[in-house]
């Protein structure tokens, strides 16, 4: 589990800091040097990757980092953290606020009302890892699949966590392997997008969109075209949105 989550410019500035645990742990004055020096140092090395994420353990704490153009996301974790999750998610949440403010971001200080959109953008990637789904939420999920699956030209939907785990649908199992190296992986996109990522996986083509933390994964049946796959999951992903 994330303990904290830190934005901090390319020269080593903190900008941002939030705790995402019920005992506050920001105080960014007393962030540590050698975090502040890791990122200047990390952004002015040419062979640093927006594709990886970097760890450094000190004490019984984790650190990992995420570069961006303009900026790192950096996140406080146990040592026993699941580095696969935590690539995931520090990768997603960063592509997201790169998209979004990462051309005006190093204009920012951290009395900008811009952070506020930021802490909305964190809250939605952390809050569905964090806390289990309500009964409520899934039946309403298993209601967006079993409707999906009433269009004839469908084989299978489902809706994955950020692990790459169906939280509820009817993917053969034959795919979900396949599926989940593509999600903890990081290779679909962290926004909905116009045009779902697909990915081939036996006979069937697969159409995935990400929505926060939650991926939506549809097939057609092989016989049928694609393009009902891909309008499946984009009517999925944008009720899913709207629900989580």
């Amino acid at each position: 589990m994330i303990q904290c989550l830190y934005i901090i410019k390319s020269d080593g500035e903190p900008l941002y800091g939030k705790s995402l645990e019920e005992v506050s742990c920001i105080d960014m004055h007393s962030l540590p040097h050698y975090v502040k020096n890791s990122v200047a140092l990390f952004h002015s090395r040419s062979s640093t990757s927006s594709e990886k994420v970097y760890t450094l353990q000190h004490d019984e704490s984790l650190w990992a980092y995420a570069f961006f153009n303009s900026f790192a996301l950096v996140a406080l974790a146990p040592t026993k953290q699941n580095l696969v999750n935590l690539k995931y998610m520090l990768l997603s949440i960063g592509r997201k606020i790169a998209h979004e403010y990462g051309a005006i971001i190093q204009s920012w200080n951290s009395d900008m009302s811009d952070l506020m959109i930021v802490e909305e953008i964190i809250d939605r990637y952390t809050s569905i890892d964090l806390t289990p789904m309500s009964p409520e939420t899934l039946e309403k999920i298993d209601a967006l699949i079993d409707s999906a699956l009433e269009r004839p030209e469908i084989a299978f939907v489902g809706i994955f966590d950020s692990r790459g785990k169906m939280v509820r649908g009817n993917v053969p199992e034959i795919h979900l392997f396949r599926i989940e190296v593509e999600i903890s992986q990081g290779v679909i996109k962290p926004v909905i997008d116009i045009v779902p990522t697909s990915i081939v996986s036996g006979d069937n083509k697969v159409q995935m969109l990400r929505v926060n933390s939650l991926t939506v994964a549809a097939a057609s049946l092989s016989t049928e075209s694609t393009l009902n796959a891909i309008s499946t999951v984009s009517e999925i992903a944008h009720t899913l949105n709207d629900l989580v």
